[in-house]
């Protein structure tokens, strides 16, 4: 049996709306999609942060590793002090500004705990990624949903993005009702990236999109919620 790594780490699952329904309509154009959300990974890996109250400078690869199977993608940090916090949060949002400009619809969660893994046997496993799966896939919306830990530890840390905290308390829209949680308020830090002026409309948010999944009007009812969830977040944390 292959040596096993155990520790405690960030995990963060990312899968893109829609993409089943694509990839059964439209082979040929989900490739595409999937190409969009590959450049939108690769862009947020490689980068290095300087943290302004230490001066210290990190190299993203160095604390982060990357996984993608078909559109999820998983992010998994090689341990869980406050330097790998910071990282995968800042590379999580950045995923999701690159992917948002790339017109590529992500969902995300962000758990911490016991991940196992073997890159060399493409090995991975462990509680965080469960809880990670279950936070994002469950959420109706384009955003980022934290575990209560994750939240508890940006506190602690005092991560902030001028003066907002990076991590809140918000309800989260689940499928058919809306429960108190945790996710990066996005829409704060990447205040300047988002190109509608606020407060946007749900067919805004969705306009980039529609090249790959039709009309907005044409939407499944269900499929329309997750985009006035969106707007709705937005509008709320962002104005």
């Amino acid at each position: 049996m292959p040596t096993i790594v155990e520790h405690q780490r960030f995990v963060v699952h990312i899968d893109v709306l829609g993409m089943s329904a694509l990839v059964a309509k439209d082979p040929e154009l989900a490739w595409s999609l999937l190409g969009r959300l590959v450049e939108a990974r690769k862009d947020a890996h490689a980068t290095s942060l300087t943290f302004l109250d230490t001066a210290e400078t990190v190299a993203t690869p160095q604390h982060v590793h990357a996984v993608t199977f078909s559109d999820t993608i998983v992010l998994f940090t090689l341990g869980a002090a406050l330097n790998d916090l910071r990282t995968i949060l800042v590379m999580t949002t950045q995923l999701l500004s690159r992917a948002l400009h790339l017109c590529v619809p992500v969902r995300i969660g962000i758990a911490v705990g016991t991940f196992f893994f073997n890159l060399d046997e493409s090995m991975y496993a462990g509680p965080a990624l469960i809880e990670a799966y279950h936070l994002g896939e469950s959420a109706q919306w384009i955003g980022i949903v934290t575990s209560q830990e994750v939240y508890r530890r940006a506190m602690e840390a005092h991560l902030q993005s001028g003066a907002s905290d990076i991590v809140s308390p918000t309800d989260i829209p689940f499928e058919g009702s809306a429960r108190p949680g945790y996710a990066v308020n996005w829409p704060v830090i990447l205040r300047n990236s988002i190109a509608a002026p606020l407060p946007v409309t749900a067919k805004q948010v969705y306009q980039g999109f529609a090249q790959y999944f039709g009309p907005f009007e044409a939407l499944d009812p269900r499929v329309h919620q997750k985009y006035e969830n969106t707007a709705a977040f937005m509008n709320a944390n962002a104005a």
